[in-house]
This record gives C-alpha cells, structure tokens and sequence, in this order.
C-alpha cells in the first residue's frame, strides 16, 4: 500500500493531508449557504420558486423583497408591510401604493404573497399585451432631448451627476444612479452608441443586465397599477399549475431530514435570517456584465 501511495504523483504526505481535512459543518456557514445544503423539502420548493427569478428582469426585485419577505412566513407579508416596501423602492405617493396593494392582497386575506407580486409582474413584462406598455412606460424615465425625444449620452452624464451631488443617498437614489449608469455604460461601450426603445427592450431581458433591469422596479409598479386596472386592462390570471407548485409545505418539526434542519428553522424562528440577507444582497441595479447579446 506505501509503495503504491509513494508513486503517486502527488506524494503519500499530500494524500494523508487531504484525508484529514474536514468539511465545514453547515452551521458555522451563512444562512443563506446553509439553505442551500438543507434536505428539508420545505426549504427546497422555496428556493425552487426564488430561483425562478435568477437571470430574469425580476432577479434584483426579488432581492428587494427578500428584505422584507420572510422564509418563515413563505414569503407572505402584510399589507403595512408591503406599504412599507413600496415607499422603500421609491413610491412615496400613499394613493399609488394603495391602489397597487389593492391589485395584490390576496382573495379573504390582507396578506401580500410576495412570490405571487413577481409572477405577475413577469407576465406584465413579457406578455404581448403588456409587454410593450410596460417597457415603454420604464423607458421614459430616461433622460432624453426635449425637442427630438433622443437619450443622448451628456443628458445622461449630466443627470446622473445631479443624483451623485445627493449627500443623503436613499435607496430610491441608488437605483436612479444604476439606471443612469447603466445607460452611460453602453455608451462607453456599445459600438454604435445609439440608444433607443429597442436597444433599452434589448439589454432588459439580457441576463447580463437583468440587475440593471430591475432598478426600474417603482416604474415597473406605475405601469402595474396603470395597465392592470380598469379601463386599462385587467390583472393577469396566475396559472393554477403555478399556484398548485408554489403551495408551501409545512414544518414538522418530528422530520428531521438533516443535522441542521431544525437549528436552520430556529434561526428563522428568532429572526436572525434577515441580517445574512441584507449583508450579501447584491445592488439590484449593477448589470453582472455590459457586454450585449450578439
């Protein structure tokens, strides 16, 4: 066996090394990390279902509501509570944001089901009807030429130093400053810097951007409680087939499917989640990368 280990290429004192080392028990790890490694079906279907966000225009949005939205409550919050996020992302207006709970409370509840909010809002961007609505509505937040109507890159530069001359940087400030950089980006780098509905309709559904997509969340909203509404239109159905996979599993805490299941669900229970959340969620309106799709 020795002479065997002594051939090997890496030697017999590297091979005892490496059979020595230990893992990493998940409890000394981010919650979020140790979600991942779980076995408990619960926690499964609901990364199953955040993970139908990941490289869609919706991705930052749902990390936006992952500060508010709770793993323990399946992602369901309250009415204050989604008022409370609204004015988070940028929607001051107490009407508007009544009028956009309206649209979402669930049927015989006064519960928002956060989950439910982006699958709508997905179809709200990418079906026929609406899609090019919606688009339309978040492009004219660009700064753009009063006379030609053209996003023109000193307009940009100019308005996005405005925003960086904000001493009190609310989060609202921060995507407008994502949005107008994303913009500036593709200037810089875009071979022919022409920036048009098409070009914004182009990198808003590239997962390469789907970050700086979702800074645009509040015009998202607007064109929402616009387009969803009467005598615009009507709120989207949500598929039974969705719903049905997106009905929460219950917590049984007899089921032990692995070691860190119920210290997992404590930390939850106590609340200690949220501070991982936040630490390590991404800026929703940072684009993973400015090269465009070819």
């Amino acid at each position: 066996m020795f002479a065997t280990l002594g051939s090997w290429p890496r030697g017999i004192h590297v091979f005892l090394n490496e059979t020595t080392k230990r893992s990493v028990e998940p409890w000394y790890l981010g919650y979020e990390e140790r979600r991942r490694l779980t076995r408990d079906p619960r926690v499964v279907r609901q990364l199953e279902l955040e993970d139908e966000w990941k490289d869609t225009c919706l991705e930052g949005v749902w990390m936006g509501f992952r500060r508010f939205a709770r793993p323990l409550n399946d992602f369901k919050i309250t009415e204050a509570c989604f008022h409370e996020y609204l004015s988070f992302v940028g929607i001051s207006n107490e009407y508007l944001r009544n009028r956009i709970t309206s649209l979402f409370r669930l049927e015989n509840s006064a519960e928002i089901d956060c989950l439910r909010v982006c699958k709508v809002l997905l179809t709200g961007l990418t079906e026929e009807s609406t899609s090019s609505k919606f688009l339309d509505h978040c492009f004219r937040c660009i700064p753009s030429n009063p006379v030609s109507g053209d996003v023109e890159v000193d307009i940009v530069k100019k308005a996005c130093e405005a925003q960086h001359t904000i001493t009190d940087k609310k989060f609202p400030t921060e995507l407008r400053i994502q949005q107008l950089e994303g913009v500036l980006r593709y200037f810089n780098e875009a071979e022919e810097p022409n920036f048009n509905l098409e070009t914004f309709k182009d990198l808003f559904f590239h997962p390469d951007w789907c970050l700086w997509a979702s800074s645009f969340i509040k015009c998202i909203y607007e064109a929402a409680a616009k387009y969803f509404s009467a005598p615009n239109g009507i709120l989207p159905p949500v598929p039974l087939r969705w719903i049905k996979a997106a009905e929460p599993l219950p917590f049984d805490r007899n089921d032990i499917y692995d070691a860190d299941a119920l210290l997992l669900r404590n930390v939850e229970i106590l609340g200690r989640e949220n501070g991982d959340v936040k630490k390590r969620r991404k800026s929703p309106g940072k684009a993973r990368s400015s090269k465009r799709r070819s």
